[in-house]
């Protein structure tokens, strides 16, 4: 990984923009090279199973070029603007594609990977990176890519957010409340684009209530109007599943003091988890 994210390591050899292009055959490797200029390669250029390694291609335009097999690493493409770029089974480790911009361009955002001392020590780079891509998918409608983009992009946000606490950039309370809301999200839901995930988080947090409700308030539960010793454990799933999806009482109802206050609290928690939850469903159904 390079030492210095914007710059590369050691003492690349320097290419003018107009000399000949180094030997970009199937199975060549350009390494340790700065490219220079404002274009890079031809139109309608086709490279195959490339190996690029500790290369600047920075502040350059790279147009209608398409990339197959082709492996990325500890390269520099800040600010390099791709158009009609297509990345075909091509792989990026630790590339610093800061403030780069994408148009009409495919590249599979899972390809995509950078070391952990990014997060740390420049998580704007992920930020920028995946901002632009997100515009490009959205504009191409890739949609399956722009779901990914966009999850990466929140998650370098909550990066960002720690590398901005520690500078004291953000108040250390707000900042981590917003870390810590976006990590539930993340966690609960991805971000909106796992509703099945945050469905077998709810069956396991209703039956985890159930649970709760049948050994706290179970005797104070009247089933089909007597009130026995303790409630059924089938007794206590069907009265909370009844108040958590708002359902209302039927053959259970809560007798004592305690327990309607509880099915009170429970009842209001409910409201606001399902409205979370049929917003995922919209969100990931309707976009």
């Amino acid at each position: 990984m390079l030492s210095n994210f914007f710059r590369l390591d050691g003492t690349p050899t320097t290419h003018d923009e107009g000399n000949a292009m180094p030997s970009m055959s199937p199975g060549d490797e350009v390494t340790n090279m700065l490219f220079r200029g404002t274009k890079w390669g031809r139109p309608r250029m086709a490279i195959k199973g490339v190996t690029f390694r500790n290369v600047s291609i920075a502040n350059m335009e790279l147009f209608k070029i398409t990339f197959t097999n082709c492996h990325f690493e500890d390269c520099i493409f800040k600010g390099s603007r791709f158009h009609e770029v297509e990345f075909h089974k091509c792989k990026f480790v630790n590339c610093n594609m800061w403030k780069s911009k994408f148009e009409q361009c495919y590249l599979d955002p899972l390809t995509i990977h950078l070391d952990e001392r990014y997060k740390v020590e420049a998580s704007n780079v992920g930020v920028t990176m995946y901002h632009s891509l997100l515009a490009n998918y959205a504009d191409e409608r890739q949609d399956a890519f722009f779901a990914i983009a966009d999850i990466e992009f929140r998650r370098w946000k909550r990066y960002q957010l720690c590398y901005e606490i520690r500078k004291k950039n953000i108040d250390f309370l707000p900042g981590h409340w917003e870390r810590f809301k976006s990590w539930v999200y993340d966690v609960l839901a991805g971000y909106g684009y796992k509703p099945v995930r945050l469905f077998i988080f709810t069956i396991i947090g209703f039956l985890s209530i159930s649970v709760f409700n049948h050994f706290v308030i179970g005797g104070d539960l009247l089933v089909n109007g007597e009130r026995p010793p303790s409630a059924s454990f089938v007794d206590s799933i069907y009265y909370s599943f009844s108040i958590l999806t708002v359902l209302g009482f039927s053959t259970v109802v809560p007798d004592g003091s305690f327990a309607k206050l509880l099915t009170t609290f429970e009842a209001l928690a409910a409201i606001g988890w399902l409205a979370i939850f049929t917003s995922v469903l919209v969100k990931r159904f309707l976009r």
